[in-house]
């Protein structure tokens, strides 16, 4: 009987522990022009695009170095809240939650771009907007857009 009880002890603590990592990229420190939740913005009659801050609601962008060198960002705003992470191999930065949003929300403001738009403007967006070095081998950005479109946009050197 007690290797069953130390058994279940060591699932719970274990099942607790993965939980817990689960929501480190959460951001808990909204401000108050970040997008909305989607039940609120029912309650008040406003589409869910009337309360966004920026015009997607998924970022991921991924620039490479070299084989050990890279910069990558990843934005979420889901309907539970708002991830975001923030990892720079080259200056030892990794972030996470309301310390990346912090960062990334300035530079997410700056982006104009939409669904529509070519592929080599939106690349030249993000480089200057993020401040990409130019000895970079590869960049790629997914987004998904308010209107639900979803555009992966590269360029490899």
């Amino acid at each position: 009987m007690n290797k069953l009880k130390l058994k279940f002890i060591l699932v719970i603590s274990l099942m607790t522990v993965i939980l817990y990592g689960c929501n480190k990229d959460e951001v808990n420190d909204v401000p108050a022009n970040a997008p909305a939740d989607q039940n609120a913005t029912q309650q008040t009659g406003e589409t869910p695009t009337d309360q966004v801050t920026f015009n997607f609601i998924e970022f991921s962008l991924d620039v490479d170095y070299s084989a050990t060198e890279s910069y990558e960002v990843e934005y979420e705003d889901k309907k539970t809240g708002i991830e975001a992470k923030l990892e720079d191999d080259r200056k030892n930065e990794k972030l996470q939650g309301d310390e990346a949003y912090t960062k990334l929300e300035p530079l997410f403001k700056q982006l104009n771009f939409d669904s529509t738009t070519p592929n080599d403007e939106v690349i030249d967006q993000v480089i200057k907007v993020f401040n990409i070095e130019d000895n970079y081998q590869s960049i790629e950005v997914d987004v998904e857009f308010v209107d639900g479109n979803e555009k992966e946009f590269k360029r490899i050197k």
